[in-house]
């Protein structure tokens, strides 16, 4: 009885050390470079090591030990066993295999989800789930064979840079190329706007139109470019309060529309 409960120590010692040498590694490499597909090989090292733990553990008692040594030794009836008793599981992984070596998005990319109506961040490719954060700040725990047949829309995909239309209205009564050349050099002077020109000696960094003459005012519009989400919302906070700044200083209008409350000083209607 000391025997087996020195070897059950011993494998959980060694599926400990196995653990934590895999988080290890895998954090190293996720620091230099992150990608789902490290992740989804990081979660499925893991179980494959649990598995492995828990057939030796079987095979320490008289009564599982004839069952792991066929295991081991029959990987037909293994995958048999595996897909008879739980075929969801294993769609799902092997929809995660595919995902990891497809790669229609990457951690940290903005995709869209229509089907699903989800919108939000990649964060994490288990073995079972792709997790999405919201822009509220939850997770979406989506089955990997759910959204490998999904339509997924990912505004990253072989492009490095996120893009954010801006707009911003005027008064007519103010000076419109002197308005657009305000926003314009405000947007391009900010430090986490990206440069996307593949020949940055022709053209603007930053070009604004005009999209609109509305009702209130004249509605410019420019595409603020980023090289992640997280910059492209910090950016373009930071780009609306300049803009503000910039155009009280040089007398550049923003309409509003105004109230007039008109009262009688009679009482009467």
């Amino acid at each position: 009885m000391e025997l087996l409960l020195i070897k059950i120590a011993v494998i959980a010692v060694l599926w400990s050390a196995g653990m934590f040498a895999l988080n290890k590694i895998f954090s190293m490499i996720l620091k230099r470079k992150e990608q789902i597909h490290i992740k989804f090989l990081r979660s499925i090292s893991k179980v494959l090591l649990s598995i492995m733990a828990c057939i030796c553990i079987s095979g320490l008692f008289t009564t599982t030990k004839a069952l792991s040594a066929t295991l081991l030794t029959s990987s037909s009836l293994l995958v048999a066993i595996v897909g008879f008793a739980a075929q969801q599981v294993l769609a799902d992984v092997i929809s995660g295999v595919m995902l990891s070596w497809s790669r229609p998005f990457n951690l940290g990319e903005k995709v869209n989800i229509s089907s699903l109506g989800i919108s939000g961040i990649v964060e994490d490719l288990t073995v079972r789930h792709t997790v999405i954060r919201t822009y509220h700040n939850s997770r979406m725990i989506i089955p990997n064979s759910v959204i490998n047949k999904a339509i997924v829309e990912n505004s990253n995909y072989n492009n490095d840079y996120i893009g954010n239309y801006m707009e911003i209205a005027v008064s007519y009564e103010s000076d419109l190329d002197h308005a657009i050349e305000v926003m314009r050099d405000t947007i391009a002077s900010h430090p986490l706007v990206a440069d996307i020109r593949e020949d940055r000696t022709v053209g603007n960094k930053v070009n604004v139109a005009v999209k609109e003459l509305a009702q209130d005012g004249i509605i410019l519009k420019a595409t603020v470019w980023t090289e992640n989400i997280d910059d492209n919302f910090t950016a373009c906070s930071e780009i609306r309060r300049l803009i503000k700044m910039n155009f009280d200083a040089e007398g550049i209008s923003i309409p509003y529309r105004h109230v007039h409350v008109v009262t009688s000083t009679s009482g009467e209607l």
